[in-house]
């Protein structure tokens, strides 16, 4: 995708990115019709699973971000790289998503895993997607229970994996974007810097970014979980940097989970058509010819 192409969003309704425990609770309550997917992360699918069998939300679906919502790792395209469609189809399968049916997505609270499966779901073309900020123990708070066992195993869905439909950036779009747009790094700060990194194969950043951690943007103000702050407060934190409106933005972390927390918070400021470079820093750094720069 080029980046002066028309965002695929452009002519698609805003659906919130967030929704509060109070809210999905009364949905709940009420007995309307949800696909609810726990999108807790664990380094293999065994302790995702022992984790989903342990407690989960009543009637949620098991969702694990590492097998289901990436691909095979590899140097050219990053440590998480998009499900290949295929796979994809099967998932909104089984989970059972729907037309007319809203998705609620939660984790332990960090809302980065939940977010990374927000992105998906979007990306493959169903809007009507939300996070639960705050995860778990936001549902809690509002006095919904946690139930353990399998759960529920198998959905039918009725929805057509469309994908691209969310506007990305890659990798090749990058230094021409950065020239009169803005690029935002939304890692930590010494990560940013290069002054660690435990992760990726190189430490620094892509030369022309601007460092906006994704914490940043969160009720408790550089938190590493917790919800994300109001949309008034996203706007003003994002205003001290310079960005007011989402066109101009591509955001991207180490790969994919925190920048697409960052793209989700945006969305909840009203500020939409941030692009994603997926790839991020794992794929960028992995290249023994690109540029880098340590603060």
């Amino acid at each position: 995708m080029s980046p002066n192409s028309e965002s695929p969003e452009a002519s698609k309704p805003q659906s919130p990115a967030f929704i509060t425990g109070a809210d999905m609770y009364a949905a709940y309550n009420r007995g309307e019709r949800m696909t609810i997917l726990d999108s807790h992360y664990y380094k293999t699918e065994n302790s995702a699973w022992e984790a989903y069998v342990s407690q989960h939300i009543p009637g949620s679906m098991f969702c694990n971000p590492l097998m289901h919502l990436a691909a095979i790792p590899s140097r050219e395209l990053g440590r998480n790289p998009l499900p290949e469609t295929g796979r994809l189809q099967q998932l909104f399968d089984d989970w059972g998503i729907t037309e007319g049916k809203p998705v609620y997505i939660y984790d332990a609270g960090t809302n980065l895993y939940a977010a990374r499966a927000w992105w998906v779901l979007r990306w493959a073309g169903f809007h009507d997607v939300h996070i639960l900020n705050g995860g778990t123990s936001e549902w809690e708070k509002a006095g919904g229970d946690l139930a353990g066992g399998i759960g529920a195993l198998r959905g039918r869905g009725n929805v057509t994996v469309a994908p691209n439909s969310m506007p990305e950036l890659n990798i090749d779009e990058v230094d021409d974007w950065k020239k009169d747009k803005f690029l935002v790094d939304c890692r930590g700060r010494g990560r940013f810097a290069g002054l660690r990194e435990q992760y990726d194969h190189q430490a620094g950043h892509i030369p022309g970014a601007i460092n906006i951690p994704v914490s940043e943007l969160r009720a408790d103000r550089g938190a590493k979980a917790g919800p994300i702050a109001s949309p008034e407060k996203v706007r003003e934190v994002l205003a001290e940097f310079g960005v007011d409106k989402g066109e101009d933005v591509a955001v991207y972390s180490g790969s994919g989970v925190g920048s697409a927390l960052f793209i989700a918070a945006m969305e909840h400021a009203g500020l939409t058509g941030a692009r994603h470079f997926v790839g991020g820093w794992s794929q960028w750094a992995a290249s023994r010819t690109r540029p880098i720069e340590r603060d």
